[in-house]
Parts: structure tokens; C-alpha cells; sequence
């Protein structure tokens, strides 16, 4: 049996949709969350149907981009259209929390910086000090991301 493949946007629609269900709340009122990966599926998701406010960890400017940073010459058949994150998140104008660690060996900060710098006010990037990919969870980050979670609308 043949399988298509996708970038899982299907499957992150179907989850907000049921979340937002369960909680029983609008897609407006809802504040997306994305690490790495995951951030760009919010990205997508926040593109289409704006939430309350967008936090993108560690994430990328786009697929084919990333894939130059860990395949070199071998990104050429990645697909430039999929999960073109700089290119959608000028779609969503809301509030957006960004950070980054400035020692990932996985996504380059500087991947983080140009997806950022797409992004439409109001925003801010944090950047976790000394950390890689997976350890960004400091207190530090934490007090910034309690800041903008309270100025929230």
C-alpha cells in the first residue's frame, strides 16, 4: 500500500481543532507552543487562524534551510514551499515570544534570528545563554516567558 507524505500540518490542525473542543474555546483564544519541529508546525497553524499569542523554541526559518545546515548539497530536493516558516509567519500579525539557544548544534540561532526577523511586531526574541537544543530551560527563560504570557490580551 503507498503512503503519502506530508509535513504533518493535517495532523496539527486535527489536534488544536480537538483541543480547542475540549476546552471549549476558539482558536483566538488559544496560545500556540512550538519547539523545534514543532515549531514549525505552530507556525503553519498560527498562519492560518490567529491564537491568542505564539512561543517558538529553537525552531527554523525553513525545511530546505535546515536541510543545507545537516545534508549539504543533498537539500536540493527538499521542496522550498514546505514548512516555509519565514515565508508564513508574516501571515500572522499576533503577539509572538521567540527564543533561542545560542550554542544549538542542531538548529543554528541564526536559522532562529531569520525566521524572527520575518515576523511581524509585537515580538521578542529571548536568547537562552549557554544553552544547546535541549537544555534551554532555565529560570531565566522561564521569567521571560511569564512576562509575555501576562501582557497577553
Amino acid at each position: 500500500m503507498e503512503q503519502s507524505c506530508t509535513d504533518g500540518t493535517a495532523s496539527a490542525r486535527a489536534a488544536r481543532s480537538k483541543l480547542c473542543e475540549l476546552a471549549s474555546i476558539p482558536d483566538s483564544e488559544m496560545l500556540l507552543m512550538g519547539d523545534s519541529l514543532g515549531g514549525a508546525m505552530v507556525v503553519q497553524l498560527a498562519a492560518e487562524s490567529a491564537p491568542r499569542g505564539l512561543v517558538l523554541q529553537s525552531t527554523f526559518s525553513s525545511l530546505k534551510e535546515i536541510a543545507k545546515v545537516h545534508f549539504g548539497f543533498m537539500a536540493a530536493v527538499v521542496n522550498a514551499k514546505k514548512l516555509d516558516s519565514a515565508t508564513r509567519i508574516k501571515a500572522y500579525s499576533g503577539p509572538l515570544f521567540q527564543s533561542h539557544g545560542n550554542r544549538d548544534g542542531v538548529i543554528p540561532i541564526e536559522l532562529g534570528e531569520k525566521l524572527f526577523q520575518s515576523a511581524n511586531e509585537p515580538k521578542t526574541f529571548f536568547t537562552v545563554r549557554d544553552a544547546g537544543h535541549n537544555n534551554w530551560l532555565t529560570p531565566e527563560y522561564m521569567e521571560a516567558l511569564s512576562k509575555f504570557i501576562s501582557k497577553l490580551p
